[in-house]
Order: structure tokens, then sequence, then C-alpha cells
């Protein structure tokens, strides 16, 4: 259904006192349900499967029933925080179809997920909105 497409969004994350830009890519394709996150993610990071699979289901979204496979990138850079909830279920979504690559396009999403598809505050939100201007995004989806 879904087979070699690939979405992305963008994040930005505090790295000190400055920040540094994140792609989001996803993958959806046939094969048995999974949903694996790639590119140097954290513990946190890895746990965003169980909140982001939560909030779509429970904001009344389809979840896929397919394998998803994230990629945060650069890979080189170690990913830690909440910060990448939001934009992978952003990803998923457009990857899914249910939502249009122009209603995200050159935006910022930044944000943890509740189970029940709250978005959460979080820290460096300055650091975020500095390292995302200056790479020319102007609309940001921040808690």
């Amino acid at each position: 259904m879904w087979l070699d497409m690939t979405a992305k969004v963008f994040t930005s994350i505090p790295l000190g006192f400055d920040g540094c830009i994140v792609e989001v890519e996803c993958s959806i394709t046939q094969g048995l349900p999974q949903f694996d996150i790639v590119g140097m993610a954290n513990k946190t990071v890895s746990e965003a499967r169980q909140r982001v699979r939560n909030a779509i289901k429970n904001a009344g979204l389809k979840w896929p029933d397919s394998h998803i496979t994230i990629n945060l990138a650069p890979a080189e850079l170690a990913k830690n925080g909440n910060f990448f909830d939001l934009p992978i279920a952003i990803c998923i979504l457009l990857e899914s179809k249910q939502l249009l690559s122009s209603d995200v396009a050159n935006s910022i999403f930044s944000g943890e997920l509740s189970l029940d598809g709250q978005i959460r505050p979080i820290r460096g939100v300055i650091n975020i909105l500095e390292a995302g201007q200056r790479a020319g995004f102007r609309t940001f989806y921040l808690p």
C-alpha cells in the first residue's frame, strides 16, 4: 500500500547553548507489523514508540498495520530527550496519507505526546526556535 515512499518532517533539538535540526523520515512497508526507530536514538526516544502509537490511536486516527521504520538524521548525532514524539507522529500520518505534505511543509515539530494525544511541554524551546530560524524555517509547532 505505501511501498517505496518516504515521508519527511523536521524537528530541532537543543544542543548545549545552541540547537540542531534533525530530519525525521518514515517508511511504511508491507510485512509483519513492527515499529523501528533508527539513527542513534537513546532509551527515551525508543520509548516514543509506545507514546506515539497510543496517541495516534486515542486521537481517533488509524495506526498503520504494517512495518514502520523511522530514521532520525544525521545518524552520527546522539538523539536524547522527548522532542521526537510529535514529529514522529506527524511523519507517520503523512506516510499513511492521513495528512497532506502541503499542511506541514517548511515547518518544525517538537514535543512529547501523552498517551491520549495531548502535547506536553519540552525544554529548550528558545534553542529550538533559533536553530529553526537560522535554517530558514518559519512555522513552528511546539507545546
